[in-house]
């Protein structure tokens, strides 16, 4: 377990490090500077897990809350954006969450674990002076993964939990709208590249699993919606509803007589946060 959460941290330490010399290389440390904002927030969260018949199979729910630190650049407001002397621009989302979970299922009982979640997005927008000038179109890559804390605890009826790591790869599609020099909305839609479940089953069953079994997921989507309503020139609130939709994952060998899936789930995040603007 320690050992996975090494690799873990440092693997999402480096890609943070690359993307955030990225964003400077291309962007420039000043306007990186000058858009760039801490968040903070709270999530109430759920996660739900269904068989091919759509029974309940098992569901996660944060207790009470997800806690979420981050930095991102949007880009300037409405009137900034109006007056800039070029279309092209460079954005980013990287967020980082823990936090306590309520565990049930319908064969093994309830449990509390522990989440930890990274979620990191680039994308490239445009200000064209051709369509509209409240908003602001973009495209991108996005990573999200997502470590379920949860080796060797027991449950309610005994059974062993196992750590699970989630990834999924995808595009971001969406667009920021100025709703008045206050208030914007930023809509986007997540088409899934792919989706890695890797279940660390070898670790707690070694004489049952003679692998850890990685299922893939190729069919799958996601909505994100945040509402951002400044205080001032510094400070701004905002709220979120994010929303997954991911499919069964392929089967695979997990042992001579063993084949793993990963079954159709649900992910549901509605938030609160604020943000401090440099």
């Amino acid at each position: 377990m320690p050992k996975v959460r090494f690799y873990i941290s440092n693997a999402v330490y480096s890609v943070l490090r690359n993307l955030i010399i990225v964003c400077i290389s291309l962007s420039g440390f000043v306007q990186i500077a000058r858009s760039a904002e801490l968040t903070f927030d709270m999530t109430s969260y759920a996660y739900r897990e269904v068989d091919q018949n759509d029974n309940f199979f098992m569901e996660d729910k944060s207790a009470p809350f997800l806690y979420s630190l981050g930095i991102r650049n949007w880009g300037d407001d409405r009137v900034i954006s109006e007056t800039r002397n070029f279309s092209w621009m460079f954005l980013y989302t990287l967020e980082y969450s823990f936090g306590n979970i309520d565990y049930t299922s319908a064969g093994t009982g309830y449990m509390k674990k522990e989440y930890y979640k990274s979620r990191l997005e680039y994308y490239i927008s445009t200000t064209s002076k051709m369509g509209a000038k409240d908003l602001k179109p973009y495209i991108g890559v996005g990573y999200r993964d997502l470590l379920d804390d949860s080796g060797f605890k027991r449950s309610s009826t005994n059974h062993l939990g196992y750590d699970r790591l989630s990834r999924y790869y995808y595009i971001p599609i969406g667009a920021i709208w100025y709703i008045n020099d206050n208030l914007s909305l930023k809509s986007q839609f997540n088409h899934l590249l792919e989706g890695k479940q890797t279940s660390f089953l070898n670790e707690i069953l070694p004489n049952t699993y003679s692998v850890n079994p990685e299922n893939t997921q190729r069919l799958g989507w996601g909505i994100d919606l945040t509402l951002r309503s400044k205080l001032d020139t510094r400070w701004s609130t905002f709220g979120f509803f994010r929303a997954w939709n991911i499919e069964d994952s392929e089967l695979m060998s997990c042992s001579p007589l063993i084949y793993c899936m990963e079954p159709k789930n649900r992910t549901y995040e509605i938030g609160a946060g604020i943000s401090y603007h440099f």
